[in-house]
């Protein structure tokens, strides 16, 4: 398919897609012999595999080292396994993290009326009283 069908199916804009091929973030794509991209399914997946990656806040270098080392195949197999080890690890402390604010946010939404209103109205009354000085 061609780099607009592309774009297309990922949702990815052309000098994105270009860009990531550029930099290394994705492989190489297969080209026609007149050297048009030709993106396959595999590129497909690629691209998929590092955008999912970078909307989880993994680093561009992290992708592209995985990636490197997915092209030179088998031999780089346990440090590749090492990499997604170090993502699993670092998207569950992201999750507790936000499971975390997630906890107070709610606390303050359900006791909202009951210990914000309050406080707010008392200040309120301080800064009206200040303003009368």
């Amino acid at each position: 398919m061609t780099i607009k069908e592309a774009s297309e199916k990922t949702g990815i804009s052309i000098d994105n897609l270009r860009y990531y091929e550029r930099i290394g973030l994705i492989p190489e794509v297969p080209r026609t012999e007149s050297g048009i991209r030709d993106y396959d399914e595999m590129a497909i997946h690629w691209v998929e595999f590092a955008m999912r990656f970078k909307k989880a806040g993994v680093s561009l270098e992290a992708i592209r080292e995985y990636i490197q080392l997915a092209i030179q195949g088998l031999s780089t197999k346990e440090a590749r396994r090492d990499i997604l080890l170090e993502t699993k690890a670092g998207l569950e402390k992201k999750m507790r993290d936000i499971q975390e604010t997630m906890e107070v946010i709610n606390f303050k939404i359900d006791n909202y009326d009951q210990k914000c209103e309050p406080i707010t109205k008392e200040l309120i009354a301080s800064w009206r009283a200040a303003r009368k000085k």
